[in-house]
């Protein structure tokens, strides 16, 4: 039996997202993929108007190499376009040395951080030397938290701060924040002091993204009024209508390590409830006087507000499509494969932004629900209990499983961990996240009646506090997560290859997928044998780029010493950033932190002495202003020098102390000093580096 042609919009969808990855390496011209396109459209047209000479069954894969040539270059044409970093018109071409002024419109709602205010605007109007240009592309804005004007979505700014490129990681495996925002097309950013914004009054935005924003705001007063407070009310804000800017590290850690995060992203849960309450909501047009098409344009729209509301994440935009495919597909009587519809709704979500693919959250919830349609099923043959009670369990264990399988190894690549209870998770939180919903919906609409507002209220702080003792109660069992995992992206595939051909060996029992099983294994067994020789024959020197601090890693095989500051020894946790991708990567044990004043003449991997450092034959210092140079006329040999905390030499000192030395000029140093040495060291031809502005020093010795 054919299997197939039975989903075409997976046919579809795969080569287009081979289009999309090729143009991520390989830029071509839009004008030639146009071209290409046409040409094949044309000759497909040709051949298929041209009679029974040229369509014979035998030739049917002349038509489907061309259909599937045609998506590729869809999907590269598609991913050269969305990048707004081409266009002539881009407001980067105009930044210079001049002075300029900026104006844009807010895109999105403004949200409070540790130190700052975060917004993007689209920029389009820039001052030039009296010369006023009509431009495009978007920028990350921050401004002081202390100097925040009423300022929210479709607001016009006007600013003459200078730009700046959002910069790569500054530490080897941090958290790539550049990339992430280039795959929403970001890629400059600025911070504006205060007093130094204009709001010119104009409001600009899409009126239904302004209505949605404030229907948002309009729920989170009712959950204030009602005295929902701290972390009930980041909980519930997050779960009911994806506002989870409330949500402190400490809880999403706990989610996280209890396997329970999941909840706390309006997804297909919350989308499915809201179809459902609309549905029943709008019975009475199943009427046969009404307009056929009449009942599903108003549950279309009304999902499509909630998915406004609560931000167009990618989880709520997929199941939004799907449900409102399905609400299509019942109109015209019309059903369709699961498969097939969660293939268009990301092949239409991909068409609009192709640069979707590439988050992370996008990935974990196509990945969740393809796991679920395609290994629930099957795994339900093996057992089906006859009682409700029993069924509904097993239905939940049976979707965590298939969600999980389909999610490790995504969760693993990025995150670095796997939490081990999570079938105990799932078993609490997904009836308590059901009932919390229906408690919220009660709450927010029945919210005008005080007495039932307050009874609601109470009940859903109730729910709220004993769902976040209970998922704080898994993450703190012994062994609840494993941490510090690591997995490369060959890996992950591999991964992915097992599970699939496991899986298809288990239900069709062919020999076939066992051959695919031992080469998946092979790959594994080799891609880990590599990792292991690489990690164990590395010996490195790390200069990290810590503000306002001194970090330095030595490494040799898996052991790793880090020596720090002083302040850094007392607060270790402000390393877990930017040093733990690295620390996973490359599979260092753990070690305890070494201040950069200590002795160590018996350590097994070097010799540390008044900031004299011998690791294998290299030789560095380490300079600080506890240390005193000797004499004038005395040298010292080594072969690299690390300046900290603003010493206060100048570099035609250090240079004669330290003749044919190389200098690196570590964050912990100011702006000032910094600028100084680099000029002076270049005007004497001896190399140095800057640490603050080309990020951490590696110096690999192997």
């Amino acid at each position: 039996m054919r299997i197939w042609p039975k989903f075409p919009f997976v046919r579809l969808l795969l080569p287009f997202l081979a289009g999309i990855l090729i143009a991520r390496f390989w830029f071509l011209d839009q004008l030639l993929l146009l071209t290409i396109i046409f040409s094949l459209l044309c000759i497909t047209s040709f051949l298929h108007l041209s009679g029974k000479k040229y369509m014979v069954y035998s030739r049917r894969w002349v038509f489907g190499l061309a259909l599937n040539i045609m998506m590729i270059l869809l999907g590269m044409l598609r991913f050269s376009g969305f990048n707004e970093l081409r266009y002539d018109n881009h407001f980067s071409r105009l930044i210079s040395e001049k002075a300029m002024v900026w104006s844009g419109v807010v895109i999105d709602q403004p949200a409070s951080r540790t130190n700052s205010i975060r917004f993007t605007i689209k920029v389009d109007r820039a001052l030039v030397s009296d010369s006023l240009f009509e431009t495009r592309g978007k920028l990350m804005v921050y401004i002081p938290l202390d100097s925040m004007a009423p300022l929210s979505y479709g607001d016009r700014i006007v600013f003459a701060e200078p730009l700046s490129r959002v910069r790569e990681p500054a530490n080897p495996g941090e958290f790539d924040y550049a990339r992430y925002l280039a795959n929403k097309n970001v890629f400059h950013q600025v911070f504006i002091p205060a007093g130094r914004l204009l709001v010119t009054g104009e409001n600009e935005g899409n009126v239904l993204q302004k209505f949605a924003y404030a229907v948002r705001d309009r729920f989170l007063s009712i959950f204030t009024r009602y005295n929902i407070s701290g972390k009930e009310f980041a909980v519930a804000s997050a779960l009911l209508i994806g506002y989870d800017d409330m949500l402190d590290p400490d809880q999403r850690k706990e989610f996280s390590g209890a396997g329970a995060m999941h909840i706390l992203c309006v997804s297909g849960l919350h989308v499915g409830i809201i179809f459902l309450l609309a549905d029943k909501l709008f019975f009475f047009l199943r009427r046969p006087k009404s307009p056929r098409f009449l009942r599903p344009l108003v549950i279309i729209a009304i999902i499509w507000l909630y998915a406004l509301i609560t931000g167009l994440a990618p989880s709520v935009m997929r199941a939004s499509l799907m449900f409102s495919l399905v609400a299509v597909g019942g109109a015209l009587n019309r059903k369709s494969h699961i498969l097939n519809t969660l293939s268009a709704s990301a092949f239409i979500l991909l068409l609009v932004n192709p640069a979707m693919i590439f988050e992370v959250g996008f990935q974990l919830s196509y990945a969740a629900v393809i796991g679920i349609v395609v290994f629930q099923p099957q795994f339900k043959q093996i057992y089906a209990p006859v009682h409700k009670l029993p069924a509904y369990v097993w239905d939940i264990i049976l979707v965590s499983v298939a969600a999980q399988l389909a999610t490790a190894p995504i969760s693993i690549l990025y995150f670095h961990q796997f939490p081990n209870y999570f079938l105990l998770a799932n078993l609490l939180v997904i009836p308590l996240a059901g009932v919390l919903i229906y408690t919220g919906v009660v709450f927010v609409f029945l919210s005008f009646i005080p007495a039932v507002g307050k009874i609601a209220a109470l009940v859903l702080v109730w729910e709220v506090k004993f769902l976040n003792n209970a998922v704080s109660f898994i993450e703190q069992l012994p062994g609840a997560v494993s941490r510090e995992l690591f997995l490369s992206s060959l890996a992950a595939i591999a991964l992915y290859v097992l599970v699939l051909a496991l899986f298809g060996w288990w239900v069709s029992r062919r020999k076939q997928w066992v051959y695919v099983v031992l080469i998946s294994l092979l790959l594994l067994a080799s891609d880990y044998a590599r990792v292991s020789i690489t990690r164990s024959r590395q010996q490195l020197v790390v200069v990290h780029q810590i503000n306002r601090g001194t970090a330095i890693s030595f490494i040799q095989g898996k052991h790793h010493l880090l020596l720090t500051d002083s302040v850094l020894s007392l607060s270790p946790q402000k390393l877990d950033y930017p040093l733990q991708g690295f620390k996973v990567k490359a599979g260092l044990h753990s070690s305890p932190i070494v201040r950069l004043d200590s002795t160590l003449s018996n350590h097994a991997m070097l010799y540390l002495n008044r900031g004299m450092v011998l690791f294998d034959d290299m030789r560095f210092a380490i300079v600080s202003r506890k240390h005193r140079l000797p004499a004038t006329g005395r040298q010292l040999k080594v072969n690299y020098v690390i300046l900290t905390s603003n010493v206060w030499y100048k570099a035609v000192e250090l240079a004669l102390y330290f003749p044919g030395a190389e200098f690196i000029i570590d964050a912990s140093n100011s702006n000032r000093r910094t600028t100084q040495w680099l000029e002076d060291f270049r005007k004497m031809n001896v190399p140095c580096y800057n640490v603050r502005d080309n990020g951490a020093w590696i110096f690999r010795m192997n």
